[in-house]
């Protein structure tokens, strides 16, 4: 409603088995003497709002500003961390932007604990797009393009392409023929 949009706007996609996810994630600390300081990549989530993640006292999350420049986002006590997802950029023209992220486990840091939730539409949703009020479409950046990242308008598209990304051994070894999203859906594109 604050995007100038109904109520229920979202009730078709969201209607009836939306998919969402709670894992607990843990990082454990990393010996000195283990290279690198990865946990996990930079990444968009594919959902909406993908994680209403709790952290106590874990460090090692990290946004990208507009500029490109990793930002730490240290826990805040009784706050949670609210990332958007890809399916709310599109739904929004790019007005609302996914948040590119990533999370770091530098050798001798402290060990990583985060409760994330990730929720969407049902798998097979079309994500509507809104029409912004004159004022807010002004500001609109347009959907984010990166041929490495397309987005998809159906939101499965956007999880399997997800999946892909973060497990391409397990793709490769078990989805030999399975056709990626960019040769079955359409692109969104300015």
């Amino acid at each position: 409603m604050s995007l100038g949009s109904l109520p229920n706007v979202f009730d078709p996609a969201f209607a009836s088995d939306p998919d969402s996810l709670t894992k607990l994630a843990h990082y454990p600390s990393r010996p000195p003497q283990v290279g690198g300081e990865q946990g996990v990549g930079s990444h968009k989530d594919s959902g909406v709002l993908t994680h209403l993640l709790l952290e106590s006292a874990s460090r090692g999350l990290q946004v990208q500003g507009l500029d490109g420049q990793w930002i730490d986002a240290p826990p805040v006590d009784g706050a949670f961390v609210v990332n958007i997802g890809e399916v709310l950029e599109v739904a929004t023209d790019g007005y609302l932007r996914a948040t590119p992220h990533r999370v770091l486990t530098p050798a001798g840091a402290s060990p990583r604990t985060s409760i994330p939730f990730f929720f969407g539409p049902t798998l097979q949703a079309r994500v509507p797009r809104l029409r912004l009020p004159v004022g807010l479409r002004a500001e609109t950046h347009g959907i984010s393009h990166d041929e490495s990242n397309q987005l998809h308008s159906t939101y499965g598209d956007n999880m399997w392409k997800a999946k892909m990304r973060a497990h391409p051994e397990a793709f490769a070894r078990w989805h030999t023929d399975t056709p990626r999203p960019a040769a079955t859906t359409t692109h969104l594109r300015n």
